[in-house]
């Protein structure tokens, strides 16, 4: 998903944004825990609630936003009403936080009944923000999983509560923590599959 691709396609993008053809930048808003994206990736009806799903987002963000302002970002898929996914934080926490941690919460135009999972360390991971997070959420597993290439590489997995109604459909949903928060989004890619049993 490119930035114009978003532009056309995304049911939801919130108006503190600009698009170009490298990018959209979503700018400081007013809203705590705002909605900044939402795009439909399964329609209802289309799958049964207990199918074996894993769906994985692949996303490369302004460095240059990450590691040097506010821009703790959420990033996952809901069912209309339950959301699960990870927060990547900025460079600024990562004295305090992980690079990226789970979280579940109400899905809407803003996230509600957030709780994130395990979110904080004792000790920096991380000193540089990456250009490339990668989510792994296996939907009928409860599971999930962040990595990114800092480092030699950094893997943070998160066991959810939230279960979703795969028969309601399924949306990638993008959100932020704060009104002030930013980021640039060069591209999103998504890829759903049955898992059976494996």
């Amino acid at each position: 998903m490119t930035p114009l691709w978003l532009e056309t396609h995304a049911s939801f993008i919130d108006a503190h944004h600009t698009t170009s053809a490298d990018q959209i930048t979503f700018n400081a808003g007013l809203t705590k825990d705002a909605a900044l994206l939402k795009v439909p990736l399964v329609a209802a009806g289309v799958l049964l609630d207990a199918t074996p799903l894993t769906v994985k987002i692949t996303v490369a963000n302004d460095v240059s936003i990450g590691q040097t302002l506010d821009s703790d970002i959420i990033y996952g898929v809901s069912d209309g009403n339950n959301f699960i996914g990870f927060e990547a934080r900025d460079r600024g926490n990562y004295g305090q936080n992980y690079p990226c941690y789970g979280i579940e919460a109400t899905a809407g135009e803003t996230l509600t009944n957030k709780t994130s999972f395990n979110g904080k360390t004792p000790n920096q991971v991380a000193s540089s923000y990456p250009d490339q997070f990668v989510f792994t959420l296996k939907l009928d597993k409860l599971w999930g999983s962040c990595f990114t290439t800092q480092g030699g590489g950094f893997l943070k997995t998160a066991e959810f509560r939230k279960r979703l109604m795969l028969s309601h459909g399924l949306t990638l949903d993008v959100y932020k923590s704060n009104p002030g928060e930013r980021v640039g989004i060069k591209s999103i890619e998504v890829t759903i599959r049955k898992t059976g049993d494996y």
